[in-house]
C-alpha cells in the first residue's frame, strides 16, 4: 500500500467510526475472560469495562465477531499497555493491527474508551481508604474542607460505601441543592461526579471518577440513603423520609 492509499484508508475508517459513534463496542483477545466481552455504554462518548482480565492481548472492536466493516480501535504506539493514563487510538479494519497489552492477571481492571477524544484509559483499581460527601445540599456546605461527612465502608466489599442523612436546599449558599463526593476530606485530588450537571441523584445511577466539576442535585428535601460502588462507578439513592 502506497502512502496515499494508506492515508485514504485511515480517513475512511476514521469517518466511518465517527459516524457510528453510538454503536456497541467489544473487547476480544487472550486477555478477555471467555474471549469476548461487551463494553458498557455509560454516555454518548464513554464506554467502559470493569472486571477481570488475564495476561495477554486485547483488542477493541465494533462487532462481537469479525465481519465486513468491523473496525478495531488500535493504539498509536506499538505494544501499548492497557494500564495507562490515556493513549490515543485510531480506527482500522485490519484485524491484525497492534493490540493492547495486559501484563498481569487481576480481578479489578477498569477500562474507559472515550470516542470523542479517541483515547483509551485503563487502570488496575485499588479501593479507596475514605469517601466523603459535601456541598450546598449538605449540612456542611461548600466551605467544608476538614469537616466533610464521612461515608461508611462495607465490611463485605471495600469498594462499596454508604451514607444516610439529610439533604436539603440551603438558599443562603451557592449551588444550594448540589453536592458531590470526595476521596479525601478536601477538594483534591480524588473526586466523583455525575455525567451531566444537575443530575437528580434519585434518577441517575451513573458516576465518573474525576473530570469536569459537575455536581448532583436534589429535587426534594429529605432523609436520604446513598450507596456508591467505586469499582463499578455506580450510585443508588433512596429518599427515606421526605420533608414537607
Amino acid at each position: 500500500m502506497n502512502l496515499r492509499s494508506y492515508y485514504l484508508s485511515f480517513i475512511i475508517c476514521h469517518l466511518s467510526f465517527s459516524s457510528a459513534a453510538a454503536q456497541d463496542l467489544w473487547i476480544t483477545g487472550t486477555a478477555v475472560p471467555g474471549g469476548t466481552q461487551k463494553l458498557e455504554k455509560v454516555s454518548d462518548n464513554d464506554y467502559k469495562y470493569a472486571g477481570r482480565l488475564n495476561a495477554g492481548e486485547l483488542r477493541v472492536s465494533t462487532s462481537k465477531k469479525p465481519a465486513k466493516g468491523t473496525l478495531y480501535l488500535t493504539p498509536v504506539v506499538a505494544d501499548a499497555s492497557l494500564v495507562n493514563n490515556g493513549i490515543t487510538y485510531f480506527a482500522t479494519t485490519d484485524a491484525q493491527a497492534a493490540a493492547w497489552q495486559v501484563l498481569v492477571s487481576e480481578d479489578r481492571y477498569r477500562v474507559h474508551v472515550n470516542t470523542d477524544q479517541k483515547v483509551l484509559h485503563g487502570e488496575l483499581f485499588q479501593p479507596w481508604g475514605e469517601l466523603f460527601i459535601a456541598g450546598g445540599a449538605t449540612e456542611v456546605g461548600w466551605k467544608s474542607e476538614g469537616k466533610m461527612l464521612l461515608m461508611k465502608q462495607s465490611p463485605d466489599n471495600p469498594c462499596v460505601w454508604t451514607w444516610e442523612g439529610e439533604l436539603k436546599r440551603h438558599p443562603e449558599v451557592e449551588e444550594p441543592a448540589s453536592f458531590k463526593f470526595q476521596g479525601q476530606d478536601r477538594w483534591h485530588p480524588k473526586s466523583l461526579h455525575p455525567y451531566s450537571q444537575g443530575a437528580d441523584v434519585l434518577n441517575d445511577s451513573r458516576l465518573r471518577t474525576g473530570g469536569d466539576d459537575t455536581k448532583w442535585d436534589i429535587s426534594r428535601d429529605g432523609h436520604y440513603r446513598i450507596s456508591i460502588d467505586l469499582f463499578h462507578e455506580t450510585i443508588h439513592a433512596e429518599l427515606i423520609d421526605q420533608k414537607h
